[in-house]
C-alpha cells in the first residue's frame, strides 16, 4: 500500500494540520503459463490442420527416410471390403535404443515434441530430417479411420501401437510377425478404412507422381528404393510403380545452381526454361531440406498477387533453402523470421537475372521467326523465277536515309534476299519451267505433318495436336479431307477434324497416336510417339 502526507498551516494557531491518506498499491505483475483447457482438443486441432491426404502419406514416407531406410514399400489393397494402405521400411526403427513397448508408448505420449528438435540445423540438414514437431503421425486422420504402427528391432518381439481417428487413447500390445520372412528390424504402418473421399487422390499412380515431386530433393540425396504395389487393380492395369525423382522437361539453366543468403546457408537452385511454344506452364517449387513447402513460388506473396518471373510459366524447377521454419501442421508455408526475410531479399536479385534470361530467350525466338519468314520468302521467289522466267524481277532495297524506319526483321529479309538472288541465278541455269510448273497451285495430298511430332509428358498432362495435309512440295494441300485419329496405349484422345486433344494417364509408359487423312482416292497417315515420364 502507498502512504502520502499532506498539510497546511492554520491561520489562527499558526500550527500545521497534517493529513495521512492510505491507498492500496497496484498488484505486482505475474506470469501465467499457457495451458489448454482440454489437451486432446489441441491434439484434434493439430490433426485436422493437415487436410491433404497425399501430404499425410508423404509424412509417413518421410519418417522412413529419417530412419535411414534403403527400401520402402507402399501397398494399396482391399481389407474386408474397405481400402487399406500399408507402408513398410527396413530403417533402423522407432527409438531403437528403447524396448518396443517403451518406444511406441513414447511416440504416443509425446505428441507435439520430437527428438529431431534436439538436432542442430546442420545435423538435421545432414540427415535431411525436416520434421521437428512430432505431429506428423496425426495426419492419418485425413486418410483413414485406424492406424497401426508395428515395430521390431534386432530380431526381438514385435509390438504394435493402435490408433483410431478422433479417440484420445491408444492401445499398445505384443503382435506376431505378419510373415516368416520379416526382417530382424522393420517398421510397418497400416491405415485401415481409408476414407472414400480420398481414395482417388492416393491411388498408386497419383501417389507415385506426388511423391516424385514432393520428396524430390530427398530422393536425389539418398540411396533408397521406394516402390508402390497396387493389389486392387485387375487385368492388364499397371500394378508396380517405382518412385523416382521428378524429371523436368525444360532446358537446364546451369548458370544458376546456388543462391547466396547473407548471414545464412546458401539455397540450392535447380531451374529449367520451358520453351515458349509449349502449351504447358512451368512452376517452381520452394523446398526445405528436400521436401516441398510451397508448390508454386508465384504465390509467395499471396496478398500481393502472382510474383514475377515465377508467374510467367517459362520456369520450372525447385529452390531449396534449409533454414525455413515450416508450418508444423500442414507443412505448407513458412514463418517470416530473420532467415526467411534474408532469403526473400536475396531472391530478388535472382529474379532480376531470370527476367533478363527470359527476355533474351524471347528476343532470340523473335529473331528466329524473322529468319523463318525470310526463308519462306526466298522459297517463294525461287519458284516464281523458275516458273516465270520471262519476268525481270526488281531488287528490293532500302532507300537512302530510311534505315531508321525499317521495321525489326526487315533488314534481315533484305540481307537474305541478296543471297537469294545469287542462288536464283544458279537455279535458272539448271532448272526448266516445266519441272516446277506444278508449284502453282498446290498439288494433291501426299503426306501429313503433325505438331508436335513427338510427346514427352508428365502423368495427367494434356496436350493439343494439330495435323496438316501436305503436297509433294511440302505445301498445304487444298480441298476437303476426312480425318481419323486413333490411340494405341494408355490415356485419352478426343478429336475434332485436324485437331485432337490427348490426356496422359496417371502411370508412366508409352503410347502411340495415329492420324490419317483421306481425299477421294488419296490417303496419308502419320504417327506420334508418346512417352509418359514419372
Amino acid at each position: 500500500m502507498l502512504v502520502s502526507l499532506a498539510g497546511e498551516r492554520s491561520p489562527d494557531s499558526g500550527r500545521y494540520d497534517v493529513r495521512v491518506s492510505v491507498r492500496p498499491s497496484s498488484p505486482k505483475a505475474s506470469r501465467v503459463r499457457l495451458k489448454p483447457a482440454d489437451s486432446f482438443d489441441l491434439i484434434r486441432l493439430l490433426a485436422r490442420s493437415q487436410s491433404d491426404a497425399r501430404k499425410a502419406v508423404a509424412e509417413l514416407v518421410q519418417n522412413s527416410l529419417d530412419a535411414g531406410a534403403h527400401r520402402i514399400q507402399v501397398t494399396w489393397l482391399n481389407d474386408h471390403g474397405a481400402r487399406l494402405l500399408r507402408l513398410w521400411d527396413d530403417g533402423q526403427g522407432i527409438f531403437p535404443e528403447l524396448s518396443r513397448e517403451d518406444a511406441l508408448r513414447r511416440i504416443a505420449q509425446t505428441i507435439g515434441h520430437s527428438h529431431k528438435r534436439s538436432l542442430t540445423l546442420e545435423q538435421r540438414r545432414e540427415l535431411m530430417a525436416l520434421g521437428k514437431y512430432g505431429i506428423g503421425l496425426l495426419g492419418f486422420w485425413c486418410v483413414g479411420r485406424h492406424m497401426d504402427i508395428k515395430s521390431r528391432v534386432g530380431g526381438g518381439e514385435t509390438w504394435v501401437l493402435r490408433l483410431e481417428e478422433d479417440r484420445p487413447d491408444a492401445r499398445i500390445e505384443r503382435a506376431r510377425s505378419r510373415r516368416v520372412d520379416d526382417l530382424a528390424t522393420f517398421t510397418e504402418v497400416e491405415i485401415r478404412a481409408v476414407h472414400e473421399g480420398v481414395q482417388r487422390q492416393i491411388r498408386p499412380g497419383r501417389l507415385q507422381a506426388y511423391l516424385a515431386g514432393e520428396l524430390r530433393g530427398q530422393l536425389l540425396g539418398r540411396d533408397v528404393l521406394i516402390e508402390i504395389f497396387d493389389r486392387v487393380a485387375r487385368g492388364t492395369a499397371h500394378k508396380h510403380f517405382v518412385v523416382k525423382p521428378q524429371r523436368f522437361l525444360g532446358r537446364p539453366l546451369p548458370e544458376f545452381t546456388t543462391l547466396a543468403v547473407p548471414g545464412h546457408d546458401e539455397a540450392r537452385v535447380e531451374l529449367y526454361l520451358v520453351p515458349a511454344d509449349e502449351e504447358r506452364r512451368g512452376g517452381v517449387q520452394l523446398a526445405c531440406g528436400g521436401t516441398t513447402v510451397l508448390d508454386d513460388l508465384a504465390l509467395l506473396d499471396d496478398d500481393e498477387g502472382p510474383r514475377a518471373p515465377w508467374d510467367s510459366g517459362r520456369l520450372e524447377g525447385v529452390i531449396d533453402f534449409p533454414e525455413l521454419e515450416v508450418a508444423p501442421g500442414s507443412r505448407r508455408g513458412f514463418q517470416r523470421n530473420d532467415a526467411a526475410v534474408a532469403f526473400l531479399t536475396a531472391l530478388h536479385s535472382l529474379e532480376m537475372q531470370l527476367m533478363a534470361v527470359i527476355a533474351e530467350d524471347e528476343r532470340t525466338r523473335d529473331l528466329q521467326k524473322h529468319k523463318n519468314l525470310a526463308r519462306e520468302i526466298r522459297r517463294a521467289f525461287r519458284k516464281v523465277v523458275v516458273a516465270l522466267p520471262q519476268y525481270d524481277l526488281f531488287d528490293v532495297r532500302a532507300g537512302a536515309g530510311t534505315e531508321s524506319a525499317v521495321p525489326e526483321g526487315a533488314e534481315l529479309v533484305q540481307e537474305l534476299a541478296a543471297q537469294e538472288r545469287e542462288e536464283i541465278s544458279a537455279t535458272e541455269e539448271t532448272s526448266s519451267p516445266d519441272s516446277e510448273a506444278s508449284l502453282f497451285p498446290p498439288g494433291p495430298l501426299e503426306r501429313i505433318r503433325v505438331q508436335p511430332g513427338r510427346l514427352r509428358l508428365a502423368p495427367g498432362a494434356l496436350r493439343t495436336l494439330r495435323a496438316k495435309p501436305l503436297d509433294g512440295d511440302g505445301r498445304t494441300a487444298e480441298g476437303a479431307f476426312e480425318w481419323s485419329w486413333s490411340l494405341e496405349g494408355g490415356g485419352t484422345l478426343s478429336a475434332d477434324g485436324a485437331e485432337a486433344r490427348y490426356g496422359a494417364p496417371e502411370e508412366p509408359g508409352e503410347a502411340r497416336i495415329v492420324v490419317s487423312a483421306s481425299q477421294r482416292a488419296l490417303r496419308a497417315e502419320a504417327a506420334v510417339e508418346v512417352t509418359i515420364q514419372a
